[in-house]
């Protein structure tokens, strides 16, 4: 290629109105402890330039990085759920990576995790690890751990999917049985009860649903030929250990998976997630007064918009209540990192988990937004956000396809690209020959005044290259990027009194000049 090659870096960081938005948005941006791992030094490819540094990491739930745990070690934690014991947040997942040889599979193994804040999570033990053979062999599935507290006896429940072992008539493998386990203790050591079939049949994705002395399973239910032929409904014995037959059923379920429950008020919300192997779906849900007569399901919307829930598989809604109230949080599944080391590592964004605000409208309508960052103040049931999305442009795969953000001009000019240390990624702007580009985001906000930021590097020599907050109710706001040679943070205040705001990066120059963003976040003051 002629002229300049834009270097590649970013290291590893940490962890409008809206028509009905019920999350308070904080007056200022929170000093929480950092969630995820420190700035980590990392060298420019093709020796151009020395090591440069990380912009300082924001606090808050960092979406689309790979969040870690208080002692640095990446949380593995697919497919669980987040369960509050008294002021304490406890949360159960599998632990699963892909073993760079197929022969060997690494074992599986179930997490426990503690908060106290939803933000900054400490590894409490494994309750489950695969080891030896039959059942709780490595390699055999392990999935869809739940954990749920028994009112009834005191007893802490551990389901977990397991291999069910069964082929339909033409030798084919169908789905799973479910194992369950009890402690007195949520740390305990939890005894063995058994491995079951709903309807003395397997099962797929599943959930638990609790509600006041009674539980349920959720569950996508297979027939005695095919998987994943409905969605069923179906209550635990009074001790939560013996799964009765199901009373609901949907055979109409468009081949839903992962579902779950929450009760809001008076309102059941079933939520699922689509099937698409690994990758992302649309979140769809139906809602019910009484687990019995449900709504047809429905699309749930986001925003921006997004038809992979920015690229997630849903799990779970996890309710924030406190003094001002109750927020909501989608807890959502990737499993890019399942797929490391190989050489496409990810279908999806950055991170095992992504967990972004739900809020529902007057009439109950549920959207969910795609916020980079949330802010948790567990004690008050409020969340505040960095309001724009895909601010790290690590949400998908790097290409011309830049989910979140409108990228025109030059084909090909505007691109995200995977930097020098794996798992990170950054928006490039450059050509070979003479180009020009725009690569902008119209943010939805309530009136108010916000303070952008963002983090650049520029080789200098474009005949413009800016960045651009407009159509906020007064004249374009331009902040020249000029020539830098390490990364640089900027900052921008304004005032919104439209109710949005249009952020972007233009850039035209010859052949070879380029410009990297990083880190985009809009905070009201």
């Amino acid at each position: 290629m002629a002229g300049e090659l834009p270097p590649v870096r970013r290291p590893l960081l940490f962890l409008c109105p809206p028509k009905q938005r019920s999350f308070t948005v904080m007056p200022t941006r929170r000093t929480t402890t950092i969630l995820l791992a420190a700035a980590t030094t990392i060298a420019v490819v093709l020796g151009v330039g020395t090591p440069v540094y990380a912009a300082a990491p924001y606090p808050n739930v960092a979406n689309d990085t790979v969040w870690q745990d208080a002692a640095g070690t990446p949380i593995k934690a697919q497919g669980g759920n987040v369960l509050k014991v008294g002021a304490t947040y406890y949360w159960v997942g599998t632990g699963m990576d892909k073993s760079p040889d197929p022969a060997n599979p690494l074992p599986k193994s179930v997490n426990l995790y503690s908060s106290s804040d939803l933000e900054n999570w400490a590894f409490v033990k494994s309750l489950v690890t695969q080891s030896g053979t039959g059942d709780f062999a490595a390699g055999k599935w392990l999935g869809r751990p739940q954990l749920v507290l028994n009112p009834n006896t005191g007893q802490f429940i551990l389901t977990v999917e397991l291999g069910g072992g069964r082929v339909n008539s033409a030798q084919k493998s169908l789905g799973n049985a479910v194992g369950f386990f009890t402690s007195a203790s949520i740390d305990g050591d939890y005894s063995f009860h058994g491995k079951q079939y709903p309807d003395g049949l397997t099962r797929g994705d599943g959930s638990i649903f609790v509600d006041g002395d009674n539980a349920y399973m959720v569950y996508v239910g297979d027939s005695a030929e095919s998987r994943n032929v409905s969605i069923n409904v179906a209550p635990l014995s009074s001790d939560w250990l013996t799964l009765q037959p199901h009373f609901w059923t949907d055979t109409n379920s468009n081949h839903n998976e992962a579902p779950a429950i929450v009760k809001i008020g008076a309102k059941y919300y079933l939520f699922a997630s689509g099937m698409n192997y690994w990758a992302g779906t649309p979140t769809s849900y139906r809602t019910s007064t009484d687990l019995l007569d449900w709504s047809a399901w429905s699309t749930m919307s986001t925003e921006p918009a997004s038809n992979t829930s920015f690229g997630t598989q849903f799990e779970q809604i996890i309710p924030v209540t406190g003094t001002a109230g109750t927020s909501y949080l989608y807890n959502g599944d990737r499993y890019s990192q399942f797929y490391a080391p190989t050489a496409d590592p990810a279908p999806g964004g950055i991170g095992r988990n992504a967990w972004y605000p739900v809020t529902f409208s007057a009439t109950g309508v549920p959207t969910l937004h795609g916020n980079t960052d949330v802010s948790v103040d567990a004690p008050a049931g409020t969340l505040a956000v960095n309001e724009v999305a895909n601010g790290r442009f690590d949400q998908d795969l790097p290409g011309t396809f830049i989910p979140q953000w409108t990228a025109t001009g030059t084909n090909g000019a505007a691109k995200v690209e995977n930097t020098t240390t794996p798992g990170n990624r950054q928006l490039t702007l450059w050509n070979a020959a003479t180009y020009n580009t725009w690569v902008a985001q119209s943010v939805t906000l309530p009136n108010g005044t916000y303070t952008v930021s963002f983090d650049y590097k520029s080789s200098g020599g474009q005949n413009n290259a800016y960045f651009s907050v407009k159509n906020h109710g007064s004249a374009e706001i331009q902040t020249p990027l000029t020539a830098q040679s390490s990364w640089t943070a900027k900052t921008v205040t304004f005032t919104v009194t439209t109710g949005s705001v249009r952020i972007g990066f233009w850039s035209d120059g010859p052949g070879g000049k380029w410009t990297n963003v990083d880190n985009v976040s809009i905070w009201k003051n």
